[in-house]
């Protein structure tokens, strides 16, 4: 005898997909929304040089003025602050000294804290009746003097990882070594590419085109095969989760259009611990302190990406491993 299984009126199931992809969407408002209308100072790194007096009044005044924004380190002098900005301990920071106060930026760093620091610094000046100087340690390329190139590259590098990892799961099936081969390949490839755009089209970087490359490499690389290893153990469930985190955890968390320091309060550090988070951190380093890579920063960046890679590929290792064990 024939069975029938039952299946609810069509009604109700074009309810049902208004409803799921109403609540899709709006939970992608809300990722993508949240951390840019929240966005304010969560203790960035500042550093301050000069007479203890006037590092008192700085911190005073900053505490005054944003409290719980800034966490500000004194330096002996300036060339220790200067060494603190170039090594990505700090954002920027105050000197002052017997020509008056100094500013010192890096808005390569990220352009939305040297936009504040400037006009903290401004009004500090105002106040104290002292013109103020500005030195920048980082500037940004004079064709993008606003960084944009670099934030807009945040999603197409999430689908860097995330697009090849699909394709590799649906066309190479059950071959491990063959997905993992390719990945690496596209990896380089995709690095490659994008450096040159940054470089040549967009004008975003002038410096360390190489080493923005390993970079980028370096992040593709991490995404592309934790995906890979969710999509080969899991299917497609994997691929789903993984791509819903990444698109919804890791590419608004990542920092790259502002900073970690200004999303709201943990998010910024917990997204530093995913693969874009720290491609952000590092491609931040290679394009604008390659002088002084590799920073404190991008040192723990490579470790979290190393990590990253290091899990992706023993998820494709278990996946090769059941596949044999279910022909055996």
């Amino acid at each position: 005898m024939a069975t029938s299984t039952h299946r609810p009126p069509a009604a109700a199931q074009a309810v049902g997909i208004v409803v799921a992809l109403t609540v899709a969407l709006a939970v992608i408002f809300v990722a993508f929304a949240l951390p840019a209308t929240q966005s304010e100072p969560h203790d960035v790194p500042l550093g301050v040089a000069g007479p203890p007096p006037a590092v008192a009044q700085i911190e005073s005044a900053l505490a005054r003025n944003a409290p719980g924004g800034f966490a500000v380190t004194a330096y002996d002098d300036r060339d220790a602050l200067t060494t603190a900005i170039r090594h990505r301990e700090v954002y920027g920071g105050l000197t002052v000294g017997p020509d008056g106060p100094t500013l010192l930026l890096a808005t390569g760093a990220s352009p939305m804290i040297a936009q504040a620091l400037t006009q903290i610094g401004n009004s500090m000046a105002q106040t104290a009746g002292m013109p103020l100087r500005t030195e920048d340690l980082a500037p940004l390329p004079e064709a993008d003097p606003r960084g944009v190139g670099l934030a807009a590259a945040a999603l197409p590098l999430t689908l860097a990882g995330l697009l090849p990892a699909i394709a590799l799961v649906l066309v190479f099936s059950g071959r491990p070594g063959l997905q993992t081969a390719t990945m690496l390949g596209f990896a380089a490839v995709a690095a490659l590419t994008v450096t040159a755009l940054l470089r040549y089209l967009f004008g975003s970087i002038e410096q360390n085109f190489w080493g923005v490359t390993a970079g980028l490499f370096a992040g593709i690389a991490a995404t592309g095969l934790v995906l890979l290893g969710l999509g080969a153990l899991f299917g497609r469930v994997g691929l789903g989760i993984g791509a819903a985190a990444a698109i919804l955890l890791g590419n608004p968390l990542s920092g790259i259009n502002s900073a970690p320091e200004l999303l709201p309060s943990g998010w910024g550090a917990f997204g530093q611990f995913l693969p874009q988070g720290a491609n952000a951190t590092l491609l931040r380093s290679t394009a604008y302190f390659g002088d002084s890579f590799p920073d404190p920063r991008a040192g723990t960046a490579l470790v979290v990406l190393g990590c990253w890679a290091a899990v992706g590929v023993l998820l494709i290792v278990a996946a090769g491993v059941r596949q044999r064990r279910s022909r055996a």
